[in-house]
């Protein structure tokens, strides 16, 4: 049995309570529940809706003939029958319907039975399971059947839910919803990687809010902590598409570029600093006006440290987060609100 599922597909927050949107454990369990309730009850054809609501149900999976069209077109062929399903606690079984649930109008296949359960949990709605026959009718065996299976493949959708949303919640920084220092680790390993196969080049910069302490000393730790949060929204949006924004610690930000030169590498910290100085400043809730932030920033590329003579990933790793390490320190020294391109002489541990 081949199940046909949305590419890239987006269940949606408001029924699986994520606010990851590519939700592939998820659309694993609607896949592997859908099967196994066909399976179970002998149906020729079927589909998982998802979605909070009658008009809001959104095909994410589908198998037999016609699985392609019932993707495409999305919606419930058969609002009528649909509705009817999610207003009951159990399984709603039909006989002849018309339109036709699943079948274009005028196919060579006709639904003769029809087997529809709703995905709830509590008095949440999270969307529909539903199952045809064309060469016969759902008995009562079959309902009792797919309501437990609806109940199972809610309760894994949940749980699925909920662990993905903790494992967001601890892979993402608190105060600014910025991927981590866990996080940058596997995703600086990854670049390293990605570049020394495809002998590209590819950057790391750190960034440092200048003077943050003279903005908690004047304005107060509240001050403090919204200059962070507006400067790691700079980031990213200035980086967006282009590279990777991590919050390290305390006033520091690492960017990760994977495709650079030292041209570009330069460009985009350039692009970062103006960015974060053109937008932080401003009202501050409840009172107050933040002042505007700058920040320094120091930047290194693979190609740019002395020969690695095949080095380990993590030992390549460490070189170029001290490097650009370095290279900030002499952007602060030199009297901050700027970049510095690290040099060979930066390279050491």
């Amino acid at each position: 049995m081949r199940i046909h599922t949305l590419r890239g597909t987006k269940v949606a927050e408001s029924a699986l309570g994520s606010k990851d949107a590519r939700a592939r454990p998820a659309m694993r369990v609607v896949e592997e529940g859908l099967e196994t309730a066909a399976v179970a009850v002998g149906a020729n054809a079927g589909a998982i809706y998802v979605g909070p609501r009658i008009d809001a149900l959104q095909s994410v999976a589908a198998f037999g003939p016609g699985a392609k069209d019932v993707l495409d077109i999305g919606a419930p062929r058969n609002i009528a029958i649909a509705q009817r399903a999610l207003r009951k606690n159990d399984p709603l079984r039909c006989t002849d319907p018309r339109p036709d649930p699943h079948f274009k109008d005028g196919a060579r296949r006709v639904s003769r039975g029809v087997l529809l359960g709703p995905l709830r949990d509590g008095a949440k709605t999270l969307g529909l399971l539903q199952l045809v026959k064309t060469d016969g009718r759902f008995g009562e065996r079959d309902a009792r059947i797919v309501g437990a299976l609806t109940t199972q493949i809610t309760t894994a959708l949940v749980q699925t839910a909920s662990l993905r949303h903790q494992e967001l919640l601890a892979a993402h920084d608190p105060l600014t919803g910025l991927r981590n220092v866990r996080e940058l680790d596997s995703e600086l390993s990854r670049a390293i990687g990605a570049a020394r196969r495809r002998q590209r080049d590819m950057a790391l910069m750190f960034v440092d809010v200048d003077h943050l302490k003279r903005v908690n000393s004047k304005f107060g730790h509240a001050a403090g902590s919204e200059a962070l949060r507006r400067t790691g929204k700079a980031l990213d949006e200035a980086a967006a598409g282009v590279s990777s924004v991590f919050r390290f610690g305390g006033d520091e930000f690492v960017v990760v570029q994977r495709r650079a030169s030292k041209e570009s590498a330069r460009a985009l910290a350039d692009h970062l600093r103006s960015h974060v100085a053109a937008s932080t400043g401003g009202p501050m809730r409840p009172q107050g006006d933040l002042p505007k932030i700058t920040v320094s920033v120091g930047v290194a590329t693979l190609k740019g440290l002395r020969l690695l003579n095949g080095q380990p990933p993590a030992e390549i790793r460490a070189r170029l987060m001290a490097t650009a390490d370095r290279a900030l320190f002499r952007a602060k020294a030199a009297g901050r609100n700027r970049v510095i391109l690290a040099t060979a002489r930066d390279d050491r541990l």
